[in-house]
């Protein structure tokens, strides 16, 4: 039993570190745009597939193609989405909602027409080999330096959000965007900025656990699943409770795999998220702030 816990414990803290990479870009969208990225998905699947597209079909090295990698992603994210969709469909949420996950869903297919699971993608995205012994658990180094970059990439948003002069004018448009404009804050550019800040986490997430994750062309639907589950438990938009809901969510999925059974870890997550909004309406940090 001692050996259970020791795994529970260390598999939470270490996914729930993955898990803030996964989850922290779909929260700063809900915090600063208020709208609920039902396409963000699409992230996931343009970081893995569009970096084996500059590696195997361009012939690049790995750093220019994950560099050309993200300026798609903030291509895709900033024209395509946010001038594309959120500003045309803004007080129109069903549409946007509905052209959102379509577009998730056409890009998904897409690449499984390019790409099936047949191809074989493999990312050269290794940082170290071998495994580490915490106690009884055996951990790839690799998994241990996906959940350090979590933990930096999400302390470096938090040092933005609190010590930065546009972190200050972010917070004030997600308490009161009116209020923020009449301050002179310049809305669009901070639109632009949160789309941009959005796709990074989940793009390095990416790269990160590639190198021991299955890669397919519908991946992003189970990752945009685990994000709405810790935005929504976390209070919609507030990285505050998007940290706490990370470990909590890991939490319940490794107690689950390892006192049930694994395919149990989906539904437990969903059942805790449910019981704690039926007793807690608006998640762990309720509040319309971003912080």
């Amino acid at each position: 039993m001692v050996a259970v816990i020791e795994n529970i414990l260390i598999y939470t803290v270490i996914w729930g570190s993955i898990y803030l990479l996964i989850s922290i870009g779909f929260s700063l969208i809900c915090g600063v745009l208020r709208i609920f990225h039902l396409g963000y998905g699409i992230t996931f699947v343009l970081a893995a597939y569009g970096l084996w597209f500059f590696l195997s079909d361009m012939n690049l090295g790995l750093i220019p193609s994950i560099i050309l990698m993200l300026l798609l992603q903030i291509f895709i994210a900033v024209v395509v989405f946010y001038k594309g969709v959120f500003q045309r469909y803004l007080d129109e949420e069903e549409n946007l909602l509905v052209v959102s996950i379509l577009l998730f869903l056409a890009a998904s297919h897409f690449v499984n027409w390019l790409y099936p699971v047949t191809a074989g993608v493999n990312l050269p995205t290794t940082l170290f080999q071998g495994v580490a012994t915490i106690g009884v658990v055996n951990v790839s180094y690799q998994m241990i330096a996906a959940a350090i970059v979590g933990i930096v990439v999400t302390a470096l948003f938090i040092f933005m959000f609190m010590k930065t002069r546009i972190g200050l004018i972010i917070r004030a448009m997600s308490q009161d965007l009116n209020a923020a404009r009449l301050m002179g804050a310049s809305v669009n550019n901070m639109y632009y900025l949160a789309m941009i800040l959005a796709v990074i986490p989940p793009s390095l997430c990416v790269i990160m656990i590639a190198p021991f994750w299955s890669i397919d062309p519908h991946m992003g639907q189970p990752l945009l699943i685990t994000a709405l589950l810790i935005a929504i438990l976390g209070g919609l938009g507030n990285l505050k409770g998007n940290i706490i809901a990370s470990y909590l969510i890991a939490f319940v999925h490794f107690s689950t795999s390892f006192l049930l059974a694994p395919r149990f870890m989906s539904f437990a997550a969903l059942f805790v998220t449910l019981v704690f909004l039926i007793v807690k309406r608006g998640g762990i940090v309720e509040g319309e702030t971003i912080w």
